[in-house]
């Protein structure tokens, strides 16, 4: 067996038992872990946030949290050590008169979503503004790197600080994302050992990838004021030759211009150039990936896909968006009603500023993978139905890492 989520069990991937622990708030783990009907994990990059929706049974012991209460959600196998996947808060939750109970929850992304603030700052770095911003929000923040320097920047209440902090990132060829432990990441994601290699015959149930013609070449990205060759006080300065805050990056066609105020040296207008044209040229490749539960894979990590008969459909990729579901009664059927065993779904795609480029839809897998509820409902008298780790989504960098 190739695939590392896998070689620590003995069983295939279609009978080993899919494990859940979670606990928000009140109750045991082992309560949460026995009314658990549903739960789905949906994880990307900033702006989105993350959240995690948790169906529980109407029974007695089934937990009641609350508003506020902080929690975790861990996935995995019984024959291996679970993998946390979500570190979040209790964000709303609605309950039925069946007596039945429907969680949400969030992680640092929603109170950063909540946060809208009025501030400048002087001779900054992109990482110090979002260190300040994350410390607003309450906000935990791991690997957040230092970025290009702003003589002057404004964040402004028309947008939240996450939106501000993405397009932070994007300035400096970042990404802005949550750790399955609630950090706050901001830095490049670049290529990485592999977390999981999905084998062609061994645990890809379906896989598709589609390329398509550039739609973005050489980026000019064009700033503002003298910083950049008069000294950093010279920010504000008018200028009549904007070649000094002037980077490009790319190349080919489609040519595009960006504009962009805050931008007030020759190196950070450079370092934004060459952020939105890699951006761009990841474009170039997008596709659709089917495998069984894989808990290990996350948002900024790198997967390969190996032994597929066209060599198109293989390479290394990184995750952009990763969606997990756990079904205690259902699980979805891709190919066979009778044959349905523990599985995640993958999407990736490539994901850039639609402020400076252009909309962009995601791909959507079709057809029979679209089944997340697929399956038939446990009938009295019938034999128990197995626990699931059920169809998720991910979206990934389409180019080869």
């Amino acid at each position: 067996m190739v695939s590392s989520l896998f070689a620590a069990g003995s069983a295939p991937p279609a009978v080993r038992k899919p494990v859940i622990e979670l606990s928000f708030g009140s109750g045991s783990a082992e309560d949460w872990k026995n009314t658990v009907e549903t739960l789905t994990l949906e994880a990307g990059l900033g702006p989105s946030v993350d959240r995690v929706e948790v169906r529980l049974a109407a029974i007695q012991q089934a937990p009641l949290p609350a508003i506020g209460d902080a929690g975790s959600v861990s996935l995995g196998y019984s024959d291996a050590q679970a993998e946390p996947v979500f570190t979040g808060q209790v964000e709303a939750m609605a309950r039925n008169i069946q007596g039945a109970t429907h969680v949400v929850a969030s992680n640092g992304g929603a109170l950063l979503s909540r946060l809208r603030v009025n501030q400048s700052y002087e001779q900054q770095k992109a990482g110090d503004i979002v260190q300040d911003l994350a410390g607003r929000a309450g906000v935990s923040a791991g690997s957040v790197e230092a970025g290009v320097t702003f003589p002057f920047y404004v964040v402004d209440d028309r947008r939240n600080a996450y939106q501000h902090i993405a397009a932070l990132a994007r300035k400096c060829g970042f990404s802005a994302y949550f750790t399955p432990e609630g950090e706050l990441t901001f830095a490049p994601i670049t290529p990485g050992q592999p977390v999981q290699t999905f084998t062609y015959g061994v645990d890809i149930l379906a896989l598709q990838v589609y390329e398509a013609a550039p739609g973005l070449g050489q980026v000019t990205v064009v700033g503002e004021g003298a910083a950049g060759s008069q000294g950093q006080d010279a920010w504000s300065w008018l200028v009549q030759d904007p070649a000094p805050v002037t980077g490009t990056g790319g190349e080919g066609t489609p040519e595009r211009l960006v504009r962009d105020a805050s931008l007030r040296s020759q190196d950070a207008a450079q370092t934004a150039a060459e952020g939105i044209a890699s951006a761009g040229k990841l474009l170039d490749v997008t596709g659709m990936l089917l495998v069984p539960g894989a808990p290990r894979v996350m948002v900024g990590g790198t997967i390969e896909i190996a032994q597929a008969p066209v060599e198109a459909l293989n390479g290394q990729f990184l995750v952009r968006r990763v969606r997990h579901r756990f079904s205690s009664g259902r699980g979805s059927p891709p190919w066979s009603p009778s044959a349905r065993p523990a599985a995640a779904r993958a999407e990736w795609e490539d994901c850039y500023d639609p402020d400076t480029l252009r909309d962009h839809t995601a791909h959507r897998a079709g057809g029979a993978g679209t089944a997340a509820d697929g399956g038939a409902c446990h009938r009295p008298g019938a034999a128990p139905p197995r626990e699931r780790l059920g169809q998720g989504q991910l979206r990934l960098h389409g180019a080869a890492a």
